[in-house]
């Protein structure tokens, strides 16, 4: 689960921003909530809203540069550019590093893992655990003096095989030796799972052909989710009775007869029975099919969604629907999360409280600011967010001549 991340020089946020699924006691509602293992309490979803190119895409990608960071960086060669990006809008060569944090809970544990970039040098790497208080599990810095990193650990086993790469973390390197702390930290890092790659917006979750038999596939080889997907999409009304995988032959580039899996959805018209490939049925159907191959292993691992432009092919009451598959323990028994960018506003009317909004803002610099709609003056349990959002008292609204 996660607590709260921070960014600060990464991408359009320059100074630093703090997301945090966690609340206080000043949070009345219990929807949404849930309290942690080590007695947190902590948000199931926050809503990301703002104008476009405010930089809301922004403030998810930390979540998918830092789970490719240590479950694959390693993988890259010597040598090889990181990617991502400092604020790019500052008269000449920045000096200012980027810096990365997560705190999350996992195995029983309270962990922060710190990072910070400079270019395609790791200038520092850190990860720890909290018992009274945090104390380091493995820490380097780069001396430039030298040209070499200070390294230090405890309680992690044997370390010093591990290289010290200078463009890939010490955990993803500590995998590929199969070293303990990496291996007990990686189902957390897999489960975090969204549409945002290292550099940007993954076309994965679309409603396109490629995507619907990338589903179909992976539904096949899981029974129990196709069930669970195919009842929710009779459940919210599409015109369907059932959805099932089927397969056929088609010939691949090198005239080879390959065999595929594709989804059809059943009809039940006057007591009829008809098959329809789903490519045939809406986008709305379509979008939702592939999303759900996403969202269901999330909530069935308790892991943590992310995802860009949610609503994609979506009416807004669906995506409410869709949404509330997190907040609904019957749904979400092992407190999976989600933190998602929308366009649509629907949800501020009965579904997101205002310690689950975060909206994003871009100043004349082109610098991006995040804030979480409890931190607004003034703002109330009570207060029609919806009306008031577009009534400009909150911000995060687009400037339109």
């Amino acid at each position: 689960m996660i607590l709260r991340y921070t960014a600060e020089n990464f991408y359009s946020f320059k100074d630093e921003v703090v997301i945090d699924f966690t609340v206080g006691a000043q949070a009345r509602s219990r929807a949404g909530l849930v309290e942690s293992d080590q007695g947190n309490r902590t948000n199931v979803v926050l809503g990301v809203l703002g104008a476009n190119a405010s930089g809301k895409t922004n403030l998810l990608k930390p979540l998918g540069f830092l789970s490719w960071f240590v479950l694959e960086s390693a993988q890259t060669k010597p040598g090889a550019p990181i990617p991502y990006e400092s604020f790019a809008f500052q008269p000449g060569p920045s000096d200012t590093p980027t810096r990365l944090e997560l705190e999350f809970e996992f195995g029983g544990g309270t962990y922060r893992y710190e990072l910070e970039l400079l270019g395609s040098l790791i200038l520092r790497e850190a990860l720890f655990r909290k018992k009274t208080r945090f104390s380091f599990l493995f820490e380097r810095t780069w001396k430039t003096v030298n040209g070499e990193y200070e390294f230090k650990a405890q309680d992690i086993g044997s370390a010093a095989s591990v290289p010290l790469r200078q463009n890939a973390s010490w955990l993803s390197s500590a995998l590929l030796q199969e070293h303990e702390l990496a291996l007990r930290l990686r189902p957390f890092f897999e489960a975090i799972d969204g549409n945002l790659g290292p550099t940007g917006r993954l076309p994965t979750h679309d409603a396109e052909i490629v995507n619907l038999l990338d589903a179909a596939s992976y539904y096949e080889q899981s029974p129990a989710t196709l069930a669970r997907a195919s009842s929710l999409l009779v459940d919210f009304d599409l015109g369907l009775s059932s959805i099932r995988i089927e397969r056929s032959n088609t010939i691949g580039p090198d005239g080879q007869e390959r065999e595929f899996a594709f989804p059809v959805g059943i009809h039940q018209v006057n007591g009829r029975e008809y098959i329809r490939v789903l490519m045939q049925e809406s986008r709305g159907t379509q979008a939702l099919f592939v999303l759900l191959r996403y969202l269901l292993p999330v909530l069935e691992s308790g892991g943590i969604a992310y995802i860009d432009e949610f609503e994609s092919g979506l009416h807004p009451h669906m995506v409410r629907a869709v949404v509330d598959l997190f907040f609904n323990p019957a749904t979400n028994p092992k407190n999976a999360q989600l933190i998602a960018t929308f366009h649509t506003d629907f949800l501020l009317r009965d579904t997101l409280h205002k310690y689950q909004i975060y909206l994003v803002e871009k100043d004349d610099n082109l610098q991006s600011n995040a804030y979480r709609l409890d931190s607004v003056r003034g703002v109330r349990n009570v207060d029609n967010l919806h009306e008031k959002y577009h009534a400009g008292a909150f911000g995060g609204v687009p400037s339109l001549p």
